[in-house]
């Protein structure tokens, strides 16, 4: 692949000492021995270039932009210095007395010695931008190692935030021990840094494989496939995400195009949480397996296994499509419990158990597709089954037993709402959790045993009461719309009028929605105060007191006792501004959704 316009590439690479020879009793340096490189660049033409300093071939055939060199003091730095001058063109800058100074340096060194002996700091003045030496000990112990890795994971201070940087490792020279570094610092770049590095490729100038006097530079890109197709397998397993395998191996024709697009449904259906889609997704990979099990190259020892555990784990071969459902969302909560996705376990126990329970009382097909009303017949039946025997504590085995179905369902839906409106506390996290992780591991086979809810439906005839008693509140609910309709015509007429509202939203309000305003509400337009644009991206950014006091202020002058404010954002910004608007006894609506035209879009908070 060429080089891209206005990316950046960046080969990192270490540097070996020179060899020492005794003349005279005296230790002095051998002369550097050129050797001719043969690189294959981008577009399949092969490089070659006689040196004695390697890294100058690969910046050359690769048109490198800047080079960071790390080595010892023992390293090879004088050699370096006049290869780069010479390459650089900057010659006129050596300075002989510098270059001693360096193989004095290189001469004497030794596992002990200081790192502040050698003046690295000349040597990255004169070339700048373009080459970056960094010295660090041998490494022969514990300390020395993570004295070595705070010192090359500076090397991300070289990347800015802003550009986007192709990234080039080489592991020909120095210890045997550097690979691991490159390998760390490879590792460090693709999976924690946040700046926009990529990985380019890895080189090795294999000197033993060197014939006719040439030594290939071999490309080890084959290797970070492999570890990607590792890093991709590892969240699939843990998260169901094929997004990482999708992402980075793309150009891969190792994976049939029908299977990468099964992988992306399945991912999405997963995080999502939607079962009906997850479970076709589920079916057509299990008319893939041959496909799945012809993968070649690396994944073949990769996906097949995976995608094959996931099909045998959520494949629960039920005949009732509904059954299916509510197991499948029972098993999924055991799964995201196991990868410490809490939340998601919740959602799908408090909706598997209501699915149950519908069906175990023959709820008809209508009233089952209506099960995420808020108030459905299956919630009230196991909020009532709790209220009845939770704090009984005389109970018999089978009332134990029913009251687990109450509890497991009261528990995990308040949970869900903790987690939604972010109202957990610390002090019952840890409870919750392991809440979460025995009611998963019970959840399975309580939806196994319909028997049980239908037992105690004849004894409780909580279904029957219920009947009753939403008649009777069906007729006390019309009485009481029709009080509130001549209420809220009174307070248009005697309350509203002439009132302000002032509207702190994180949009524009439709034509909809001031109409309401209007007519509905009876606000005179005059009355009705919007932001500008500069005022609503304030609001949207508000975090701090000062800019709170903002629109506190904008309160202040604009409204009075008996005003309304109207809100929309989030939820601590709403109780912000509501909490001060109160003070002054200033009404308060926010922007609610409308789920059938006869909804309102304001509501009184």
């Amino acid at each position: 692949m060429a080089k891209r316009e206005g990316v950046k590439r960046v080969l990192i690479t270490s540097i070996g000492g020179g060899k020492i020879e005794k003349k005279d009793g005296e230790k002095v340096l051998k002369d550097y021995e050129d050797t001719t490189y043969i690189i294959r660049k981008e577009n399949g033409d092969f490089y070659t270039e006689t040196t004695s300093c390697m890294p100058i071939v690969i910046k050359n055939a690769y048109d490198i932009d800047k080079t960071i060199i790390i080595g010892t003091t023992g390293s090879m730095w004088d050699n370096l210095y006049e290869k780069y001058l010479e390459n650089l063109k900057l010659e006129e800058q050596k300075d002989e007395e510098y270059k001693k100074s360096l193989i004095d340096v290189e001469i004497a060194s030794n596992k002990t010695m200081s790192l502040d002996k050698i003046n690295l700091e000349k040597f990255n003045e004169t070339f700048k931008d373009k080459v970056k030496g960094i010295v660090i000990k041998y490494g022969v112990n514990p300390k020395e190692i993570f004295r070595n890795f705070d010192l090359i994971i500076k090397i991300q201070e070289e990347f800015n935030e802003e550009e986007e940087y192709e990234v080039y490792l080489d592991i020909t020279h120095s210890f045997r021990s550097n690979a691991f570094w490159m390998f760390l610092v490879m590792t460090y770049f693709t999976d924690v840094s946040n700046k926009n590095i990529k990985i380019a490729g890895i080189t090795y100038g294999m000197y033993e494989a060197k014939s006719e006097n040439i030594t290939p530079i071999v490309i080890l890109k084959p290797f970070l496939e492999i570890l990607n197709w590792i890093k991709g397998a590892s969240e699939l397993k843990q998260y169901g995400n094929s997004y990482y395998i999708l992402e980075n191996l793309k150009n891969n024709n190792n994976i049939p195009k029908e299977i990468k697009t099964e992988l992306e449904i399945f991912s999405n259906t997963m995080n999502m949480n939607y079962i009906g889609a997850l479970i076709e997704s589920i079916d057509r990979l299990k008319n893939l397996k041959e496909q799945i099990n012809e993968i070649s190259g690396p994944a073949k020892h990769i996906v097949p296994e995976v995608l094959m555990n996931f099909i045998e784990d959520f494949d629960l071969k039920e005949d009732d499509n509904i059954k299916r459902i509510y197991l499948l969302q029972a098993t999924l909560a055991k799964w995201h419990c196991e990868q410490r996705r809490y939340a998601m376990a919740a959602i799908n126990i408090s909706e598997a158990i209501v699915t149950f329970v519908l069906l175990a009382l023959d709820t008809n097909s209508k009233k089952l597709k209506g099960k995420f009303d808020p108030d459905n017949d299956g919630q009230k039946w196991l909020k009532e089954v709790y209220r009845i025997y939770s704090d009984n504590p005389d109970l018999t085995d089978e009332e134990k037993q029913i009251l687990k179905y109450g509890e497991i369902y009261v528990e995990t839906v308040r949970i869900r709402k903790d987690v939604a409106h972010s109202l957990g506390k610390q002090v019952n996290i840890n409870e919750d959790i392991k809440k979460l992780e025995n009611y998963s591991n019970e959840i399975v086979s309580l939806l196994r045993k319909p028997e049980i809810i239908k037992e105690f439906e004849e004894r409780l005839k909580i279904l029957e009461n219920l009947k009753s008693k939403n008649s009777t509140e069906k007729l006390t609910i019309e009485s009481k719309e029709n009080t509130n309709k001549e209420i809220k015509k009174n307070m248009v007429s005697e309350k509203i009028v002439g009132k302000k509202i002032l509207v702190i939203s994180t949009r524009a309000l439709d034509k909809n929605e001031i109409d309401e305003l209007n007519v509905n509400w009876g606000f005179k337009k005059q009355n009705i105060i919007f932001l500008d644009a500069e005022e609503t991206i304030k609001w949207k950014k508000a975090k701090q007191e000062e800019d709170f006091k903002y629109f506190k202020n904008k309160i202040n002058m604009n409204l009075k006792e008996g005003d309304y404010i109207l809100l929309h954002g989030d939820y601590f910004r709403i109780a912000k501004i509501k909490g001060y608007a109160g003070t002054y006894k200033i009404k308060s609506l926010i922007i609610c959704d409308r789920f059938s035209p006869e909804d309102e879009y304001f509501k009184g908070i």
